[in-house]
Order: structure tokens, then C-alpha cells, then sequence
């Protein structure tokens, strides 16, 4: 007996149904290839590459603030070295994000008793480059935990207290490449902080930067 043609034609629409399934899978298959070409190419251009940089570096700081200093028992923590160590990412050729850790520390004798004052400045920032090579012209922020630290040692005996609190800082300076490996970065700096005392201050610093990774 014939076969209805009402009845033929689910038939007809299950077989075109299925060859639409075929070629659905496989063009899901190649939507799959084409993304995980598209995201080795990414992994392997420039606009991904990685560049990392440590830093080093020795400087001076003027503390602005007279709650460092009293004249009557001939007392002065203004003047103070500094030395910074610093980790940067490049984001691109302009943008770096930093991690940095710094101190300032100075020292003074009154009544006997040698004083030792330490302020360390820890924290994250962003370095903007004005320029992507040769002599590169930067600017930089950060926010700091502050850490004021001071030390009193007499006779062999040593005391000392600390406080802590939130503070910032802001420089500006150039990073003079002397190969693809080394820089020289030199800078100028204020930085804020008054965890017990005001521990502000202006200064400058001049580094040796190792800079590793591929470039952009």
C-alpha cells in the first residue's frame, strides 16, 4: 500500500533535519578551531608580551616636618638616606604597575643615647612613561602603608617602638637605558605619611633597573 505523502513528508523534514544537525556540529567544530587559532595567535603578538623590571636604589630624603626635630636637646631626624626596592609589570609600552618598597632612615646622638629613626613605605602604584624608548621621561603614584619605627640603644640596651598608617607618594624622573637587560632610573620624590609623627618628605634616588621578559 502506498505511503501517504502527509506521511512522507515528516519523514522528509527528519532527513533535512538531520543533515541541518551535521552541518550545525560542523560549524560549531569550526567556530572551535578558529577561537583557539585566534587565541595562540594572541598568545604569541607583541600586545602580549611581558616585561618585568627590579630595581635598587640609593638616595636622600629632607623630612619637612619639625615634629622630627627639637632644637632644645639639639635633636634632628630631617635628613635622611633612602633606599627603594621596586617590582614593575609593563602593561604596555606606556602603562607599568609597581610594587615598592622603600625606607628612609636617620640617626642622631643626644644625651648618650644613640636614636635610629626608620620609615618604611610599602605599596602598590602605576608608572606612566612618557616616552617607549631611549631616555624615557616617567610619572609615578603610589599608595603606602607607612611604618615609623624608632630605636634607642645605650650601654649595650635597646629600646624601640613603632606605628603604622596609611600615606602616598608621587615622583617624576627618567629611566636611561644602557642596555636591553639595564637601566639607570633616577628620580625625585615626595612622599606622605604620618603614622605617629609627619614623616613627609622630599627626596631623590637613583637606581639600577634588571629588566627581563619579551619585548612589545
Amino acid at each position: 500500500m502506498r505511503t501517504p505523502r502527509a506521511e512522507r513528508k515528516p519523514c522528509g523534514l527528519r532527513e533535512k533535519g538531520g543533515r541541518h544537525e551535521s552541518l550545525h556540529s560542523q560549524t560549531a567544530a569550526a567556530h572551535r578551531l578558529a577561537w583557539v587559532a585566534g587565541a595562540a595567535t594572541l598568545l604569541v603578538s607583541p600586545a602580549h608580551a611581558q616585561r618585568h623590571h627590579i630595581s635598587l636604589g640609593l638616595g636622600y630624603t629632607k623630612h619637612l616636618s619639625d615634629d622630627l626635630k627639637d632644637a632644645s636637646i639639639g635633636m634632628d631626624f630631617t635628613n635622611a638616606g633612602n633606599g627603594g626596592l621596586g617590582y614593575r609589570y609593563s602593561v604596555n609600552k606606556k602603562v607599568d604597575v609597581t610594587i615598592d618598597s622603600d625606607a628612609t632612615v636617620s640617626m642622631d646622638t643626644t644625651n648618650g643615647v644613640d636614636l635610629t629613626l626608620t620609615n618604611s613605605f610599602f605599596g602598590p602604584g602605576v608608572r606612566y612613561n612618557l616616552s617607549e624608548s631611549g631616555v624615557r621621561p616617567f610619572l609615578q603614584a603610589n599608595l603606602y602603608w607607612v611604618s615609623e619605627s624608632i630605636e634607642a640603644e645605650q650601654g649595650g640596651v635597646t629600646v624601640s617602638s613603632s606605628e603604622s598608617g596609611a600615606g602616598f607618594g608621587l615622583a617624576g624622573g627618567v629611566d636611561i637605558n644602557a642596555s636591553r637587560l639595564i637601566s639607570f632610573p633616577v628620580k625625585v620624590h615626595y612622599l606622605y605619611g604620618q603614622p605617629a609623627d609627619d614623616v613627609s618628605g622630599i627626596g631623590f634616588n637613583v637606581a639600577i633597573a634588571f629588566n627581563f621578559g619579551t619585548d612589545f
